[in-house]
């Protein structure tokens, strides 16, 4: 764990056990579970790397565009998902219990950076500005193995 990252702990963002039941339900509709993507084994390898190298802005980018371009885009997606293709359910992954999202997850959370991101050097900031390109190219290749789905 990186202990910069403790101010964005326990945010009620946190996907990991949404996730584990809609792949649970997933399952027992009889949808079997993919294996992990070559896009997404690569994200992760490049995201450990920067965790080695401590590159805290440039994660920083990442973990900002996931949660706010991934968090309102998602939850479109999420909607018209549960309407054309799973019978009105909504998964789990879209649905947050510890506040609303809108109102006090998302904006708690922007603050919590926004802090960060006030102390760091010119040098930080530039970094992670510089990320953004690399967050937007990796993160939206993640959509990839879906794209190559729905042409087949």
């Amino acid at each position: 764990e990186i202990d910069e990252f403790a101010p964005f702990r326990d945010s009620g963002l946190e996907r990991v056990a949404a996730l584990d039941l809609d792949i649970e339900w997933f399952r027992e509709q009889g949808v079997e579970t993919p294996p992990l993507g070559e896009e997404a084994v690569t994200y992760v390898s490049f995201l450990r790397n920067l965790a080695a190298e401590r590159k805290i802005s440039a994660l920083v980018c990442h973990f900002y565009n996931f949660y706010f371009a991934h968090t309102a885009g998602g939850r479109m997606i999420g909607k018209m998902m549960s309407t054309k293709l799973l019978d009105g359910h909504t998964l789990n992954f879209y649905q947050w219990t510890k506040g609303d999202v809108d109102k006090e997850l998302l904006p708690a959370l922007r603050l919590r950076i926004d802090e960060m991101a006030a102390a760091w050097s010119r040098e930080a900031k530039d970094e992670c500005l510089a990320e953004t390109a690399s967050s937007f190219k990796l993160g939206g290749a993640l959509m990839n193995p879906l794209s190559a789905a729905k042409s087949q």
